[in-house]
């Protein structure tokens, strides 16, 4: 429990931090009255710009108007959508079902291709299957995934004529964004699994697993690969942060109605608010995840104590 609330702790002082920066944010370009009323403060008089710096709460000090930021976002209340007419923080949870649909299927796709792809050229070094695989991954890490996206399109939307190039609704719609999103952790997924099981082949314990008479599968599962697992599982925990934040530009080209494109019409349009909110939610889900891996290890490896 001590760990738990240590690492609790540091998973808000994370978040405090993040909240600093989304905060800031607002005043890094100017005065925030004259960015959020873009043109239209050209229309305006000098009196009714004065009344809405006020409205906001722009006159105050920083430090007060931070302590305010911080009070409401604690109970949800990140200000009010200019764009949408609506509670920020409703704009980024009506959009995040969406989000974290297209991150839980490109997370699945990429763990069910990248272990068993590791796991083959680790026990085949230097054989066909090692080749194919290791080509495959370095030209998945090597990619752009808007690169890639833009491949997807063209072959399987406009020249196949397969898959809608952009939009939501059917199954169809998230093919080509989670190969695109999930293109660059399978192949560092796959390539992190394969060079952790070569160092544990090595080890005198899978010499003396294979000379007891134990079948080359479970040497393999039981033993190498389960000492394997806390880099793969560390680089996973990170993954889950990559592919919310990753999915930004992905939702963006193929038109997916998520939280990373609402957060560039966002930007698009000046509605800090709601960018606000989407950074320090997400924030927030990534140190959640981050938790709950670290959590892991211990069940992963004995070995590891909640103390170290």
């Amino acid at each position: 429990m001590s760990y738990v609330i240590r690492r609790v702790l540091q998973s808000v002082v994370v978040v405090f931090g993040v909240s600093i920066v989304a905060f800031f944010m607002l005043f890094m370009t100017g005065d925030p009255t004259e960015i959020i009323l873009g043109d239209g403060a050209d229309h305006m008089t000098v009196q009714q710009i004065e009344e809405f710096r006020v409205k906001m709460g722009f006159d105050r000090p920083w430090y007060i108007q931070y302590a305010s930021f911080v009070g409401n976002a604690v109970h949800g209340d990140f200000g009010y959508s200019f764009t949408r007419h609506q509670p920020a923080f409703q704009v980024i949870t009506e959009k995040m079902p969406a989000t974290i649909q297209l991150a839980s299927i490109a997370f699945v796709l990429s763990l069910l291709i990248s272990i068993p792809l590791g796991v083959l050229s680790a026990v085949n070094p230097h054989k066909p299957i090692d080749r194919i695989s290791t080509f495959v991954a370095l030209l998945g890490q090597s990619i752009p995934s808007f690169w890639l996206s833009i491949l997807l399109m063209l072959l399987f939307g406009v020249k196949l004529k397969w898959l809608p190039i952009s939009g939501s609704g059917t199954w169809q719609h998230l093919v080509m964004p989670a190969i695109a999103l999930a293109a660059f952790p399978i192949a560092r997924n796959m390539r992190l699994t394969r060079s952790s099981m070569l160092d544990f082949m090595q080890k005198d314990f899978v010499r003396t697993a294979r000379a007891k008479g134990i079948s080359e599968y479970r040497v393999v599962t039981s033993h190498v690969l389960r000492n394997s697992l806390l880099p793969i599982v560390t680089a996973i925990g990170l993954e889950a942060g990559f592919l919310l934040g990753g999915s930004v530009i992905i939702e963006t080209i193929f038109g997916w109605p998520g939280v990373g494109r609402e957060i560039v019409q966002a930007i698009g349009s000046k509605d800090f608010y709601v960018v606000q909110a989407g950074v320090i939610t997400l924030a927030l889900i990534f140190a959640v995840v981050n938790l709950i891996i670290d959590l892991a290890y211990s069940w992963i490896d004995p070995r590891i104590g909640f103390g170290s």
